[in-house]
């Protein structure tokens, strides 16, 4: 199945030395990413972790492009464009790093999300969805937990936001916790909570304070799982789905 591709693209090095990093999509069909690696790209285009993807050269970590790509035709709205446009950095990146990649199910180390209390309760920050509520306006339906940097964020129901450091939810999945916990983490985190239906989060915690022992001015993504969700991260190895990359080279500047 051939995938949607970019019109055009353009890749340059980015030789700045700076940290700060961006992607993201605009209206008319555009895709913009500053200052990103190889990696970040391809974590991007496959919506996978650090740690499944596996082999390559080291300057996929170091080395730094700006992106420019459009698309031939325009999506109707920007938010349809942002699946569609992951799709398409998969052929740019074959076409001008000429990525070449295979896909294996290997043991890694990952955290399985599962049950802290023995009474199956929630924590203060995590709660059944309460289905009556979901045509109502947008708001925050939880408290943020005592301490927290942001304010909770008013959201429609089946919705969810997800920034640094700051991840919440109104009617959403698991599998939306997921995604948002794998985005902190520094491995893959698989469901072991056996949950269905839709949940609503608020779930905050201290950039800096990402290992399970956190410093005592912050608190690190483990302790706030279990402290504001009722929830655990549990260190495992497990079978998971990698790219093992057998081929990649520097694109040529355009």
């Amino acid at each position: 199945m051939d995938l949607p591709a970019f019109e055009v693209a353009s890749i340059k090095p980015n030789v700045s030395g700076a940290e700060a990093t961006a992607s993201y999509v605009q209206p008319g069909g555009r895709y913009t990413a500053i200052n990103v690696t190889l990696r970040m790209l391809m974590k991007t285009a496959y919506q996978i972790h650090d740690t499944q993807i596996v082999d390559g050269p080291g300057w996929i970590d170091v080395d730094r492009f700006d992106v420019s790509a459009k698309a031939a035709e325009a999506p109707s709205t920007t938010a349809a464009f942002i699946d569609r446009a992951r799709l398409m950095l998969r052929p740019m990146l074959a076409d001008r790093f000429k990525l070449a990649v295979r896909n294996e199910r290997r043991e890694i180390p990952v955290y399985g999300l599962m049950a802290a209390r023995g009474d199956g309760g929630f924590g203060p920050q995590f709660q059944r969805t309460d289905p009556t509520s979901c045509d109502g306006p947008e708001r925050a339906v939880l408290v943020p937990a005592a301490g927290a940097a942001e304010p909770g964020q008013p959201l429609p129901c089946n919705m969810s936001f997800l920034r640094p450091a700051h991840v919440g939810a109104r009617g959403a999945e698991i599998a939306t916790l997921i995604t948002h916990l794998r985005s902190g983490a520094d491995r893959v985190v698989v469901d072991r909570t056996g949950l269905v239906g839709r949940f609503d989060w608020d779930l905050q915690w201290t950039r800096e304070a990402l290992a399970a022992s956190a410093s005592p001015a912050g608190v690190s993504l483990f302790t706030a799982v279990r402290e504001q969700l009722g929830l655990r991260l549990d260190a495992q190895r497990d079978l998971v789905d990698v790219l093992v990359i057998e081929r990649v080279e520097k694109p040529t500047p355009d």
